[in-house]
């Protein structure tokens, strides 16, 4: 059941993002919706009540936001998602807070209510809407590119997520032949330092790896310009970034005394709990490219 299910998560992942335009956005917006209805209930089993339609409404406008520019009738530039979020964020903040400040419960809000409710879309909209952002990235001067899987952001993803699965998956396989020394048995008891190693080394070379395939298909560019010696480090980044990710949300889901975030995946717990890695690799992943690959930060 368990492999069932996580095959056809991947298979659909793989799909919505070959497909692209609004589709991918809705997609992972859907499954970011479903995971911050999961962080409002572990806060809830906290004892913390933080604003569950504020929560919702921003991770729902972080993922609108990022999909914009693939709108064909707004005409809007690339660029324009990652220049409007400093805005969206702002306004989120504030709403946090006069929404709190004002729900007209006794007691009133709470430090925790405020707190969590900011940390809810910043979380679980804001992080993972940088995997559109990335999906839609053009190096500059490149003309537009109709066909969805000969786009560059489709190569981005898709070197990026198998990088995160292949951590996952390795450190799993890895911890359960070689593992004897917990990693941070106060947080996670199960996850060992070798099985850490293993999935770091398994981030490294399949980061070496798509990098090298993306260059050398026969498309009419090279997605990460050639530069191959780049690989290992972003292997390296995003799967410190995967690991981490695991490591927060066991974190949340101890101090909420929960065993996984949700039940609506067989096998694999929550949406947070099976997408916990991607949400700092992804935004690792996005910053990476622009900054290393196309040079555009």
């Amino acid at each position: 059941m368990r492999l069932l299910f996580g095959w056809t998560l991947f298979f659909v992942s793989v799909a919505t993002l070959a497909l692209g335009g609004v589709v991918w956005p809705i997609a992972l917006g859907t499954a970011a919706l479903l995971a911050g209805n999961e962080f409002i209930a572990m806060t809830q089993a906290r004892g913390i009540h933080p604003s569950p339609r504020i929560i919702r409404f921003m991770i729902i406008a972080f993922f609108v936001m990022a999909a914009l520019p693939e709108i064909p009738w707004l005409n809007l530039p690339d660029s324009f998602s990652l220049q409007h979020f400093p805005i969206l964020l702002t306004i989120g903040i504030c709403l946090s807070f006069f929404r709190l400040l004002f729900r007209g419960e006794n007691p009133p809000a709470t430090i925790s209510d405020i707190a969590t409710t900011i940390l809810g879309f910043i979380y679980v909209g804001w992080l993972p809407s940088h995997l559109v952002l990335l999906r839609n990235l053009v190096p500059p001067g490149m003309p537009a590119i109709t066909n969805p899987v000969q786009q560059p952001g489709f190569y981005y993803v898709i070197a990026s997520l198998f990088t995160i699965y292949a951590t996952d998956v390795f450190c799993y396989y890895a911890g359960k032949k070689f593992g004897k020394h917990l990693l941070y048995p106060q947080i996670s008891p199960k996850k060992t330092i070798e099985g850490a190693l293993g999935g770091l080394i398994a981030g490294i070379c399949w980061a070496v790896l798509m990098v090298y395939v993306a260059d050398h298909l026969p498309l009419p560019y090279h997605p990460f310009r050639d530069k191959l010696w780049q690989a290992p480090f972003m292997g390296i980044l995003i799967s410190i970034g995967t690991q981490l990710g695991d490591l927060c949300e066991s974190l949340l889901k101890r101090d909420a005394g929960v065993k996984d975030s949700g039940n609506l995946i067989p096998g694999h717990g929550g949406f947070l709990d099976r997408g916990d890695g991607m949400i700092f690799a992804g935004a690792i992943s996005y910053y990476w490219v622009c900054l290393v690959v196309l040079e555009i930060l």
